[in-house]
């Protein structure tokens, strides 16, 4: 499995220990006896245009049954425009949909705090648009309603602290478990609600 993801995905001021991607792991080796290894490619600022030049080498050197693309906010409050974030995610997918990878989407919902001119809507219907078009997997916001709750951020109101983490792996074992456990086919249910307990 390869994310490919953000500062959400990275572990943002805290031990990589601490963050979801390396609790999902754990999780993992409890759920059957050959867990799928991670290969975390997140790191902090992260955009879709950055995650275009570096996946083709990423594909190459781990070959992943599965992509999660954890990306377009920084595109979004960066101020892009619909229809390229929406170009940039499909041209993601279709890369490692040729490498035989499944797909799926976390996404991100920015806080009112940070919509600027719309950020918000728009990136939300991009995700929604491009999971329906594609047939992927998406869960619209990986932090839920961590983002409304203000003991659960960082100092920046926007980071999921380190006491955030088993949350945001709760919000996003739903729509990840069958594609690492291998009980789903590609063109999984597009989630269009929040993430479910």
């Amino acid at each position: 499995m390869l994310i490919v993801g953000d500062s959400l995905s990275s572990a943002h001021r805290m031990e990589p220990s601490q963050g979801w991607v390396s609790l999902l792991q754990a999780k993992l080796a409890t759920q059957t006896d050959t867990p799928p290894a991670i290969v975390n490619a997140s790191r902090g600022g992260k955009t879709l245009t950055n995650a275009l030049e570096e996946l083709p080498a990423l594909l190459t050197a781990h070959h992943p049954d599965v992509v999660v693309l954890e990306l377009g906010g920084n595109d979004a409050i960066l101020g892009a425009k619909r229809d390229a974030i929406e170009r940039d995610l499909s041209r993601l997918i279709e890369l490692s949909r040729a490498q035989g990878a499944r797909v799926a989407i976390l996404g991100f919902a920015v806080p009112p705090a940070f919509d600027k001119d719309g950020s918000a809507d728009l990136l939300r219907e991009a995700y929604v648009t491009v999971a329906k078009t594609q047939g992927i997997a998406l869960l619209p916001s990986l932090l839920g309603d961590i983002s409304t709750t203000p003991a659960l951020l960082q100092d920046d109101g926007i980071h999921p602290n380190a006491a955030a983490q088993p949350r945001v792996l709760e919000n996003a074992w739903p729509t990840l478990r069958p594609l690492l456990l291998g009980d789903a086919r590609d063109g999984a249910t597009v989630r269009t609600s929040g993430a479910s307990k």
